[in-house]
């Protein structure tokens, strides 16, 4: 376990630089979706996007500090589904409290569904700033796509990436997922090979994520497939999977920098990467998280609840010194590149080789852990237990 040096004295918390806008809008909730996401009830959208601009100015108002952003991630739910006037709305609101940095090409992405792109939307996206989009796509084979209970098709999926850059999208990331009910990995690697041979016909593809199937506790998908069911690919055909997904990958130039995220030199997420630095960023919307001031805090679940009161809180954590390195380890271990300990030890006050090197130690010898040029990295081998892994050394 850490402990926490006696004379450890936290620093200032940093201002956030970069910012997440929860849109919750869909045409249809997936059957695996644990997000604060809403079917059915797009006649909402208007005043949603109303109130959350309103809770925007409330949040951002009062800061004393200049605010400058170096991200801006609209995630969802579908983004965009809603119409892009109103994302114009809310992008307009934030700017008039938060500047965008001008060193460096700031990265303002949003997701979508493949089949809610048209040649309109796209351009107006444009047009509004987004220069990033990121498009779910899950399977590349139809009939996976109906186990999960996605509502669209393979060709819809080609044809909403095509449309994207022929727009003018010049970053584009595509999602998969993987462990899928009735996923095997002659399927699997259908996916994949379909969707590099996406890549070379539409080269804005400059990055790729893939995520291991999570079903939530209540997941409508557990009707139809529960847990013990044999429709779901075993623990070591998901790792035959994942090792898969990173061969096929790095061979098309895709180089992989976290556990799940792969991308073409120059396109890492940078919204994510704020994540896994553990640093602070701004949350708005119904379910919205955010890392302000030392304090993790989530907006109301409830749509309805959200919109009588936006400022509400769910949930409020103050992030002490303790569960602050906690979470660099966890958040830096998840990274490719490691943790630097010369930089760890002067941002969290903790020398990790003297407080862990038994633990270390023994990771390194089994090969789940590397250890050189004084950075500390999961090995290969270590990723597909990464979590039991990063759970002994905190």
């Amino acid at each position: 376990m850490i402990a926490t040096p006696a004379n450890q004295i936290s620093k200032k918390a940093a201002s956030p630089e970069g910012a997440y806008i929860h849109i919750p809008f869909c045409t249809h909730k997936c059957e695996f979706c644990d997000f604060a996401a809403f079917a059915g009830l797009i006649e909402l959208e208007d005043e949603y996007c109303k109130i959350l601009c309103s809770e925007i100015e409330s949040r951002l108002a009062p800061r004393p500090e200049p605010i400058s952003l170096r991200t801006i991630f609209y995630g969802g739910g579908t983004p965009g589904l809603i119409k892009p006037e109103n994302i114009a709305l809310i992008h307009s609101q934030l700017l008039k409290f938060a500047e965008i940095k001008s060193d460096g090409q700031p990265e303002i992405a949003m997701e979508t569904t493949p089949h809610a792109i048209t040649m309109e939307k796209a351009q107006a996206w444009l047009a509004i700033g987004i220069n990033r989009l990121s498009i779910g796509i899950e399977s590349l084979c139809d009939d996976e796509l109906t186990a999960i209970g996605r509502d669209h098709t393979v060709a819809e999926a080609l044809t909403g990436v095509k449309l994207a850059q022929q727009a003018g999208f010049k970053n584009i990331s595509i999602d998969f997922m993987y462990g899928l009910p009735t996923q095997t990995i002659t399927s699997w690697e259908r996916t994949l090979d379909a969707a590099l041979s996406l890549a070379k016909e539409c080269p804005a593809i400059e990055h790729v994520s893939a995520y291991g199937l999570e079903i939530a506790k209540n997941s409508p998908l557990l009707s139809r497939f529960p847990r013990d069911s044999a429709s779901y690919p075993s623990d070591d055909l998901c790792v035959q999977m994942y090792e898969l997904l990173v061969a096929k990958l790095e061979e098309n130039n895709y180089q992989q920098y976290e556990v799940s995220n792969f991308a073409r030199p120059g396109f890492r997420s940078e919204h994510n990467l704020t994540y896994w630095r553990n640093a602070p960023y701004f949350a708005f919307g119904v379910g919205a998280h955010r890392y302000v001031d030392s304090v993790r805090s989530a907006n109301l679940r409830s749509l309805k609840k959200y919109m009588r009161t936006p400022l509400a809180d769910e949930v409020s954590e103050n992030i002490d010194q303790a569960m602050f390195i906690k979470e660099g380890i966890m958040l830096g271990l998840r990274l490719l590149e490691g943790i630097d300990l010369q930089a760890f030890q002067a941002s969290y006050g903790v020398d990790l080789l003297e407080t862990q090197r038994s633990e270390i130690e023994f990771l390194c010898r089994e090969k789940l852990l590397d250890l050189s040029d004084n950075k500390l990295k999961i090995t290969r081998q270590g990723i597909p237990i990464s979590n039991s892994i990063i759970a002994r050394l905190i």
